[in-house]
């Protein structure tokens, strides 16, 4: 009896553990789609959207809207994770312009490196970090679900 027992609790705490995991893993991905939003840096209030495929981004023109990113600032396109509250962009090249050489555009408006996640839900996400000039701060929801 003893025995049967200690198999049972066994497979439940593995079963637990095992629930756990997957929650986690499901945590760290933003969902397949498109986001739209804004990007906030030295004074500038820009339009900011991108596409979201597996652990794949690619920054988006806004297609007509004013006070975008491109043609001034460099798009981007690279990977991303998120471990624990943060968000890093890496893998980086120029997705506009087209053939474009990154080095030749201001370091500080390309979607690089590592930022805080201030919220994360299912349908967006708000992430900053401290720059040269102040804060830079992206606020962003899926506009799009992809599968």
């Amino acid at each position: 009896m003893k025995v049967s027992n200690f198999i049972l609790g066994l497979v439940l705490l593995a079963a637990i553990i095992s629930c756990d995991k997957e929650n986690e893993d499901i945590a760290l991905k933003l969902k397949n789609g498109s986001y739209m939003g804004s990007f906030t840096y030295d004074n500038n209030h820009l339009w900011e959207s991108f596409i979201i495929r597996k652990d794949s981004f690619v920054e988006l023109a806004s297609g007509g809207v004013m006070f975008q990113k491109f043609p001034k600032y460099c798009l981007t396109e690279g990977t991303y994770k998120i471990i624990d509250d943060s968000i890093y962009f890496i893998n980086i090249k120029a997705a506009q312009p087209p053939n474009g050489n990154i080095a030749d555009y201001e370091k500080e408006y390309l979607l690089l490196g590592s930022y805080y996640i201030e919220e994360h839900s299912d349908s967006s996400i708000v992430f900053s970090r401290v720059a040269k000039n102040g804060s830079q701060k992206y606020d962003l929801k899926l506009y799009y679900e992809t599968k």
